[in-house]
């Protein structure tokens, strides 16, 4: 591992280890990656072994127990996924956008570090060890189907990938472990899901969750297999075995363990689970339980929000057609109590990835910028979260200050505090 740098003050830089340096081991262990290190440092007494400049340099350092010795290094490589889903959403990318887009993740330890689905197809023994060693636990692995010859249309896999056993070995190891199915109507459904959700079910000791989420296609899938979508009928006849599922479930172990996603229920037309019933949210980056988050936080905020504003102003809230029926029925009437203030919700076409996608995450800032023209700006234009990216980039690589000046209005990125909006308008109002 190469260190490109100690932090100020660090042990390892008051022992002499420099820049350009390269960290071979840890008392004797081989060290990979920052997990690696993470793992070995914790120890009082430490004996490192750097390469510089060809030659092979032993630093002895004792610490306290636990005390990092504070190494930077290069940003590690990404293991990528050898599966060919017929279902990746990779493959179904416009030409044109950043590289990291079209990059398939399939890397297990960001699976722990940040909850990155995998398929562990290409986790071997020597992965599986290290995983139960340093308990890099929860695990989030995408199953999809544990039906073989399904998980071989599914997935792409040329032989057997033992993904119970794999599953099993975890499990017996105290290895937590969060699932998905991404479910392809016709294909992984029906009997195959049931055979994947009773499967998985036996290990529901450490399984703490497993979701069930619709296939997303965009139209962008030239020369891909030919996929349905799910609609209403289907929506609702599979809400009602998740349903019975969980009733099961929940007797046994006192949780529901299978959980559909936000999308099954708005497309249904059926009322989102109270909140209890997610237990805890386990899936919520997933899209379990995002929308009955938001909504149980805004109604708890609206009994906060001011009476009146200073001056009549306009606040344009943006949104994916996915969430404009819950936006328009309950949100927009509660901010309209409040007086000078006048609501536009502005429902977003996904020009990007085409009118099928309609989650407001995949908005990129060309779909924002052409609906919020047609309407106008207002005082205050209001983006959902997670439409940005860790740099505060739109999936186009447009900005916010450069959808700011397109629009000629403020732009924000909704926080979770409508009391900060407010305050905006408000300040907005007394300039």
């Amino acid at each position: 591992m190469k260190i490109i740098g100690t932090q100020e003050g660090s042990i390892a830089g008051e022992a002499g280890i420099l820049p350009g340096d390269e960290l071979l081991e840890i008392n004797g262990q081989r060290v990979q990656d920052n997990l690696d290190v993470r793992f070995y440092e914790g120890d009082e007494a430490l004996e490192l072994k750097v390469a510089r400049d060809g030659e092979v340099l032993l630093f002895d350092i004792e610490k306290d127990d636990g005390e990092a010795l504070g190494l930077e290094f290069e940003e590690m490589k990404i293991l990528s996924c050898g599966n060919d889903c017929i279902f990746c959403f990779v493959d179904q990318n416009p030409k044109g956008l950043r590289n990291q887009l079209y990059f398939r993740d399939g890397d297990y330890r960001l699976s722990f570090m940040y909850g990155n689905y995998t398929t562990m197809t290409n986790a071997g023994p020597a992965i599986l060890r290290r995983i139960i060693t340093q308990r890099l636990s929860p695990q989030y692995i995408s199953v999809h189907a544990t039906d073989l010859p399904t998980r071989i249309r599914l997935m792409g896999l040329k032989k057997d990938d033992h993904i119970l056993e794999k599953i099993g070995l975890l499990h017996d190891n105290g290895i937590a472990m969060h699932t998905q199915i991404v479910l392809c109507p016709g294909i992984n459904d029906g009997a195959v899901l049931e055979k994947t959700v009773e499967d998985l079910w036996q290990y529901h000791e450490h399984i703490v969750s497993l979701a069930v989420v619709p296939v997303g296609l965009t139209d962008h899938r030239f020369g891909l297999t030919e996929l349905r979508r799910v609609d209403r009928p289907y929506a609702r006849k599979l809400l009602d075995s998740i349903e019975a599922w969980q009733a099961r479930f929940r007797k046994a172990c006192g949780r529901g363990f299978l959980y559909a996603s936000d999308e099954f229920y708005i497309v249904a037309g059926r009322p989102l689970p109270a909140a209890k019933s997610y237990d805890g949210f386990p899936q919520y980056e997933n899209g379990v339980g995002m929308t009955r988050t938001f909504l149980t936080k805004f109604h708890a905020a609206a009994r906060r929000l001011p009476a009146a504003l200073p001056k009549r102003r306009t606040l344009t809230l943006v949104t994916g057609r996915l969430a404009a029926g819950f936006m328009e029925e309950e949100v927009v009437p509660a901010l309209k109590k409040v007086k000078n203030l006048k609501v536009e919700l502005v429902v977003a076409r996904n020009t990007l990835y085409g009118k099928s996608v309609t989650v407001s995450g995949l908005l990129s800032g060309k779909c924002v910028y052409s609906a919020v023209r047609r309407k106008g700006a207002g005082h205050l234009v209001l983006l959902p979260p997670d439409i940005l990216n860790a740099d505060g980039l739109f999936l186009d690589d447009m900005s916010v200050p450069q959808l700011e000046r397109s629009l000629n209005a403020p732009v924000h990125v909704f926080d979770g505090r409508w009391g900060s909006v407010m305050r905006s308008l408000s300040q907005n109002s007394r300039s």
